[in-house]
């Protein structure tokens, strides 16, 4: 390895990569070792196999290979790997909002609020058809401006993404409108997990719940399913019904884990999903695409537990589905009864689930104003197996809760704080300082140190920043707001931190991007971006930067000590 580190934080993920090691079993950390030393030009954007031509690079070094057979140069290499990600991250968001219209349509629920559901269902369609016309009271117009002089409203799937996914066929595009289409195919995104969340409310109701987190909710003596990943809500509400039925446990991996009156209790967090079916414990597991490693099939075939995937060819009728994954876990628990359940006692309790509604958004704009909090953390991402699992999000927390910074985390991210009492209200006198402490608790009731604000896929955290904004009286760009992908891993979150920017929340993102072999792609995700939205990607290259490097480093820059990559940021009044 180019250098050591720990694989996990996690004691109850440790316990399993001793027993992998003895079985012979390989996990994502080994996989990653076996890939070791990385491709140079595919880590920082120079290596292209757009066409069949290549596969091209262009090489930093030699005054040869600059450009590609085409005639694409380091730079439009670079910023076009930027777009093909924010793409793939885009199209996640669209595929399952899809699914979810399509599940509500088919009749297969019956909404809470249907007139609500029939409305939201309408502005899903016009915004893949027309683009977000419908959508632009919900924005400050300072805000709908910057977007609009910049091109990149969302216009349609067809005039956005369409359009978009050419660039890397060929034309001439600079790297200023590329990086612009790649905003506006994030702002698509964005937009559509927005309505997704209020499509969720509409149909299932919603509120936030105390959950239990880690290895230790799987049952010993009881049927367990695990949901891997996102899929259509409609069936896993389908699947949740019928387990009760039959008293079948039903818990989550990297899948939205509130859907009312259901919860699916999260086991772990991305970067450790195989590991619980190393227990013995799982009897069957449902998979989606997004977020599951295909390397779960394999392990699950060691353990003899069932795999069903829900994203085939043909479609199936959500509720005789579920019916059939309930009883094939209630066999398959019977049949795999000879298999020793080895379950960690590891299990915390958080409060997850929580929205702009639930809490005193103009007490927390209030605070920010004058000062009683230095400013919003946001912690948002997956796992990465170049970090040890979960330690990033842990030291950030620590070092900006009890520096009196706010800190608000989504999906993954507050899985994996979750596991170190990070969501436990019983637990947060002990991680705050006096000014959040203080904040917390007249923000809302019986708060924990960090808020989570649901799944991604939901648009909480976009709620809660308007919402912010219109209590504070100014523009995102304008408050102290910054966010954080202490370990990102898939295109979803490169499209979201692109959303994040457009927005004004400056971010920090890990690992570097693969653009870093493009210096006008680097500067334009600085200046360009804070010139535009009053917002930048900060995007770090020391590898060997530590957690709580990195923590302290976010810290200062809310303390006003000057950094660098910020040292224009619009709420920044720095200190010598």
């Amino acid at each position: 390895m180019e250098f050591i580190q720990k694989k996990t934080a996690d004691n109850a993920a440790e316990h399993f990569l001793v027993k992998a090691a003895d079985r012979g079993t390989k996990l994502a950390w080994d996989r990653f070792e076996g890939q070791l030393p990385e491709c140079g030009f595919c880590e920082s954007g120079l290596s292209c196999r757009d066409c069949l031509q290549g596969p091209c690079i262009s090489h930093p070094f030699r005054d040869v290979n600059k450009l590609g057979v085409c005639g694409k140069d380091k730079d439009i290499l670079a910023v076009q790997t930027l777009l093909k990600l924010v793409l793939k991250g885009t199209m996640a968001s669209l595929d399952q909002v899809s699914d979810f219209v399509e599940g509500v349509a088919s009749g297969a629920v019956k909404p809470k609020d249907k007139a609500e559901a029939d409305r939201i269902i309408a502005g899903i369609g016009a915004l893949l058809k027309e683009g977000g016309a419908g959508l632009k009271k919900a924005f400050p117009k300072a805000l709908l401006a910057a977007w609009e002089e910049a091109g990149i409203y969302p216009q349609g799937v067809a005039k956005d993404l369409f359009k978009a996914s050419q660039k890397v066929e060929g034309g001439v595009a600079g790297v200023e409108e590329t990086l612009f289409w790649a905003f506006k195919a994030a702002l698509m995104g964005a937009f559509a997990q927005k309505l997704q969340g209020g499509l969720k409310r509409a149909v299932f109701g919603g509120a936030p719940a105390e959950v239990e987190v880690n290895m230790g909710v799987l049952k010993k003596d009881a049927a367990n399913i695990l949901l891997y990943g996102r899929f259509s809500p409609v069936l896993k509400a389908k699947i949740a019904a019928a387990a009760a039925k039959k008293k079948v446990n039903v818990a989550g991996v990297c899948t939205d884990p509130l859907l009312a009156p259901y919860a699916f209790a999260p086991v772990t967090s991305y970067g450790s999903q195989e590991l619980p079916l190393m227990t013995g414990a799982v009897d069957l597991i449902v998979t989606g695409d997004q977020f599951v490693n295909p390397s779960v099939a394999a392990i699950a075939a060691e353990y003899n537990t069932v795999v069903v995937p829900t994203e085939a060819l043909k479609g199936r009728n959500p509720e005789a589905f579920a019916n059939e994954i309930v009883e094939k876990a209630v066999n398959a628990f019977q049949f795999r009864r000879a298999i020793v359940r080895d379950i960690p006692e590891a299990k915390e309790s958080a409060l997850m689930g929580l929205s702009a509604a639930d809490l005193d958004v103009k007490k927390i704009a209030a605070a920010l104003n004058e000062g009683k909090v230095k400013g919003i953390a946001i912690l948002a991402g997956t796992n990465n197996v170049k970090f040890t699992q979960d330690l990033p999000f842990v030291a950030m927390a620590q070092e900006l809760l009890k520096d009196d910074i706010l800190c608000i985390s989504e999906g993954d991210a507050s899985v994996s704080l979750a596991k170190y009492g990070f969501l436990n209200p019983r637990q947060c006198g002990k991680h705050c300082g006096e000014g959040v402490a203080k904040l917390l608790q007249a923000a809302g009731k019986n708060l924990p140190a960090v808020l989570d604000l649901g799944y991604a896929e939901n648009g909480g955290l976009a709620e809660f920043l308007l919402a912010l904004s219109a209590a504070a009286r100014k523009d995102l760009k304008e408050l102290p707001v910054l966010a954080c992908f202490a370990e990102a891993n898939r295109s979803a979150e490169v499209a979201e931190a692109l959303g994040l920017v457009a927005m004004g929340v400056s971010t920090f993102f890990w690992p570097s991007l693969p653009v870093t072999g493009s210096p006008k792609t680097m500067e334009a995700l600085g200046k360009l971006c804070g010139e535009k939205f009053g917002a930048k990607l900060i995007v770090h290259t020391d590898k060997k930067m530590e957690p709580l490097a990195k923590a302290r480093m976010i810290r200062e820059v809310f303390n006003r000590v000057e950094d660098p990559s910020l040292k224009d940021h619009p709420w920044t009044d720095w200190k010598s």
